[in-house]
């Protein structure tokens, strides 16, 4: 029943003038289910099966509508945060261009590194969709994370970016 609640609490981070069309509803709904559910497997057959039924499910369900591009070989980055306009900008839960991921967020390490001590991180794909997780898991009041992983990974200097961001 927990789980249902974070669905929930990502979706009612958003606005409802900013979710008329369906489409966009439903997309939110998947990376909410994804942050939800997707995030906690521990193995990539797991992650697999997950993807799987998912998205059969979304397919029955939604049958007018194709998602296809989100479950593919090749998925379309599908991350939302509520820095889509840059990290100086307007703040509100919406999905995030990718042209702009990189940009935006190299704008926030850029900034973070001009008033802190200096975090010499390199920003590849999987950093930057770990810092959009990260943003979106310390926005609501008492939102916390177990981050899991190697020593020297980069979990603390992608938490300490995440949390500059917010």
């Amino acid at each position: 029943m927990r789980h249902i609640s974070n669905i929930f609490q990502g979706l009612l981070l958003s606005s409802a003038e900013k979710y008329q069309d369906p489409v966009k509803l439903i997309t939110l709904w998947i990376h909410e289910c994804e942050r939800t559910y997707g995030d906690r497997l521990v193995s990539y057959e797991h992650l697999k099966i997950y993807k799987e039924q998912i998205y059969e499910n979304i397919k029955k369900t939604f049958t007018k509508f194709n998602f296809a591009r989100y479950f593919s070989a090749q998925p379309e980055n599908l991350i939302f945060s509520n820095f889509t306009l840059g990290i100086n900008g307007d703040r509100f839960y919406d999905q995030m261009p990718n042209e702009k991921l990189s940009f935006y967020i190299e704008e926030a390490l850029k900034e973070y590194n001009d008033n802190n001590a200096f975090m010499g991180l390199v920003l590849f794909e999987d950093a930057l969709k770990h810092v959009c997780r990260i943003s979106r898991i310390i926005l609501p009041p008492s939102g916390h994370a177990l981050l899991v992983g190697v020593g020297g990974s980069g979990k603390q200097s992608l938490s300490k970016l995440a949390s500059f961001i917010m």
